[in-house]
This record gives C-alpha cells, sequence and structure tokens, in this order.
C-alpha cells in the first residue's frame, strides 16, 4: 500500500505555484478506492477519522450534495481562523473523499489540503500532511443528516 506522507511547511516551498493536473481546468476533488482506507486512518497532526469497520464508494450524488453542503461547515472552524480558513468554498482546498461504515451508518471522510500541499498522484492515493496548521484538515460528513462532524486542523 502506498503511503505519503509530507511536512506541510516543507511541501509548501517546494511545491508553491504548482497547478493540479498541470492544466487550466482543474479538478479539486476526489473519491478515493477502498485500498487508501489504512492510509486514509491514519493522520499524522489531527484526530484519525471514527473507527469504521469497512468502506464503500460515494457516487456523484454524494459527493455533489456534500460540496453543496460544504457552506454549514465552515461553523465549525474555529472563530480565531475562520478568515483564513474558507472550508466552505470548494476551490479552496483539495479534497479527497473516502467512503467509511462506522456503526452501520455510511459516512464520508473529507481529507483536504491546500493544493500546494497535492502532488500528482492526489487522486489515487492518499495524502498525509504533517503539521500544516489551517493548510489541511479532515472531517466527517453524514449524507443521511447532510451534516458535518469531527472537524479538525493539522498541528502548527
Amino acid at each position: 500500500m502506498r503511503r505519503t506522507r509530507f511536512p506541510g511547511g516543507l511541501l509548501l516551498a517546494l511545491l508553491a505555484g504548482v497547478a493540479l493536473n498541470g492544466c487550466a481546468s482543474r479538478v479539486y476533488s476526489a473519491v478515493l478506492g477502498p485500498d487508501q482506507g489504512e492510509i486514509v486512518a491514519e493522520q499524522c497532526s489531527r484526530p484519525n477519522p471514527p473507527r469504521h469497520e469497512s468502506s464503500w464508494t460515494p457516487g456523484p450524488e454524494d459527493i455533489r450534495q456534500l460540496e453543496q453542503d460544504l457552506p454549514a461547515l465552515q461553523a465549525q472552524v474555529p472563530a480565531a481562523w475562520r478568515d483564513s480558513m474558507p472550508v466552505g468554498d470548494p476551490k479552496a482546498y483539495v479534497r479527497q473523499y473516502f467512503g467509511i461504515l462506522a456503526h452501520g451508518r455510511r459516512l464520508i471522510y473529507v481529507n483536504a489540503f491546500r493544493e500546494p500541499m497535492a502532488n500528482k498522484e492526489w487522486q489515487r492515493y492518499a495524502i498525509v500532511v504533517c503539521d500544516g496548521g489551517s493548510g489541511a484538515w479532515g472531517a466527517v460528513y453524514d449524507p443521511a443528516s447532510r451534516g458535518f462532524s469531527d472537524f479538525a486542523v493539522n498541528g502548527a
């Protein structure tokens, strides 16, 4: 299984200004396959997603709904960081989505990070950012309730 870990500050310095996919039409989100579950579940400097029994693959409608509901997540950003963390803006962060089955509920874990932290394989492999502050965060989305929980920002 492939593991990609990046120290946030170093990666920002190395990759600043690199566009995703190297083209004008940028893709800002991807659904990760079940083979990435072990990596997604081991975050470096923020709490891990909830313990889960298995994974599932969110469909296009699940992702469309999640991205439509992203502005509601802004309320969970600590007040001191709200101006610098526009988590409700889908283009402010690159997002990886991973479907988890936890306590019989289908949930989607959102792994988000600033564009310079992405590598060329971010759409296939989970990115784990160590530190990075407001440049990386995670949250859990419940498609049934259309609500977010477990919002966590990376360490400084």
